[in-house]
């Protein structure tokens, strides 16, 4: 029963969304880090799979999210996902949620690379919305995305209820088109506004619950008529209606990471600006986590840092404790 991933963050988009507060930076205002943090995250990659395999841990999933990996240049994805690649891995995801990253020149990339799972993220099929919140791809553009992706890999896609100005007859229609195109992952965030994101800075508020809860309700419904199952759910601070995000997939196609991200019985190796690495020793019930520098910037600047802590974290024993309800696998029964 394997249980551990590889984690690798890529924070380059190539816009960022009014409420994104996540490490991700605008790559056109960024071209002069591309390429030392490419080699850092790869050089940090390759240490992780030789520890990894040193400690015996095992891959099941890999996962390549960020920001947006696609938008790097393709030459340099290429030597990322090179890096990443894991030749019994059930499972290779890569973010590539802009559709406007999505050529048929990537799509050959990340099938040569072995990538068996994309997202595509529209976040709504309202063209209104999309520029509002700071995109510069419209509802076609997912449309022809979606087309090139969705015969050679499993499809994730998100939707979010409550983007600015959306109405319920609005939200309702993303959750109607992303249904019709039958990806195998649908994850329906409820908003949820954090420092550092536009949206919060200009003193945007999410106040109407009764609209956010019709909303995933529909949501809900929709989806489970059409087949598909929650099957991975996660709460965040500040979201409308105080509600959860909700991962749906058709059977047979849940998204492993995602899964397994969401336990705490996965030990995750994690590259990259931001990653935190979770050590999980289940005997003793005992979780550490491993943080890297946030900012790109940072990571790049101190990355002689990162590797020592990596390399402290990964060396350091399991401490002698006695746990008297210890679990003796994370495979029940075995």
């Amino acid at each position: 029963c394997i249980r551990d991933s590889l984690f690798v963050f890529v924070p380059f988009c190539p816009t960022r969304c009014a409420y994104c507060s996540f490490v991700s930076m605008p790559v056109d205002r960024q071209k002069k880090l591309l390429r030392p943090y490419t080699d850092c995250v790869v050089r940090e990659i390759a240490f992780l799979k030789e520890e990894a395999a040193r400690l015996g841990y095992r891959f099941r999933s890999v996962y390549v999210g960020g920001g947006t990996p696609t938008a790097l240049p393709l030459s340099m994805l290429e030597e990322v996902l090179a890096a990443c690649r894991v030749e019994d891995a059930e499972e290779f995801t890569v973010e590539a949620g802009r559709p406007d990253t999505i050529t048929p020149a990537a799509v050959r990339l990340l099938k040569k690379a072995g990538v068996s799972r994309v997202s595509v993220n529209p976040q709504t099929f309202n063209d209104a919305t999309l520029e509002r919140i700071g995109r510069r791809h419209t509802a076609e553009d997912v449309l022809r995305a979606f087309k090139f992706v969705k015969k050679k890999f499993k499809v994730n896609m998100d939707l979010i209820a409550m983007l600015p100005g959306e109405s319920f007859e609005d939200f309702a229609a993303s959750v109607d088109t992303a249904a019709g195109l039958a990806p195998d992952n649908i994850t329906v965030h409820t908003l949820y506004l954090k420092k550092g994101s536009s949206l919060k800075n200009e003193g945007y508020a999410v106040t109407a619950n009764s609209l956010a809860e019709s909303m995933v309700d529909y949501a809900f419904s929709r989806l489970t008529e059409e087949g598909y199952e929650p099957y991975y759910m996660y709460r965040q601070k500040y979201t409308g209606g105080n509600l959860e995000n909700v991962g749906y997939a058709k059977p047979g196609t849940a998204c492993l990471y995602n899964m397994d991200i969401m336990e705490e019985d996965t030990t995750v190796f994690a590259a990259g600006a931001a990653a935190i690495s979770k050590k999980v020793t289940p005997s003793i019930n005992l979780i550490e986590r491993n943080a890297n520098y946030k900012e790109p910037l940072e990571y790049i600047k101190h990355f002689d840092t990162v590797m020592q802590r990596q390399r402290d974290f990964w060396a350091k024993p399991v401490p002698a404790r006695d746990f008297p309800d210890a679990i003796d696998s994370v495979c029940d029964g075995e």
